[in-house]
């Protein structure tokens, strides 16, 4: 697929109410490449807010490098569905949190979360969670 080509099909892509896909051209750095931003409405997870049963509003986003070059337009909405379930997976780890001190062990923002869950998912990876806006 030519990175216009995928570049035009990402922008098309809906989602949930707030949700917004947007791609941009990142050929002068890696042949074949996109990157893909999606914003999103959520809530702020801090601890202070868990408390408070989640009440402020926040808009927030994470970018992910796509290579198009061998894809079809199903691999490509294939990949964006991926980095759905990454969106909302990373969410759920803010948000599970233990009464009564509100501890987040997984949470994705701290370091001892990442490590946690990676561990749990045989994955030495922390990288996957710096690609969120708030990291």
């Amino acid at each position: 697929m030519e990175t216009a080509s995928a570049i035009e099909l990402v922008d098309d892509v809906i989602y949930k109410p707030g949700w917004t896909f947007t791609a941009r051209d990142h050929t002068k750095r890696f042949e074949s490449t996109i990157v893909v931003r999606v914003d999103y409405p959520a809530r702020n997870s801090n601890r202070d807010q868990a408390m408070a049963g989640y009440p402020e509003e926040i808009t927030t986003y994470a970018e992910f490098p796509l290579v198009v070059k061998d894809r079809t337009d199903e691999d490509l909405y294939a990949a964006l569905l991926e980095l759905v379930m990454s969106i909302e997976e990373h969410e759920a780890r803010e948000f599970l949190r233990v009464r009564p001190t509100n501890w987040a062990p997984f949470h994705p923002h701290r370091a001892t979360g990442m490590s946690r869950w990676a561990a749990r998912n045989g994955n030495a990876n922390l990288l996957a969670d710096l690609q969120f806006g708030l990291a």
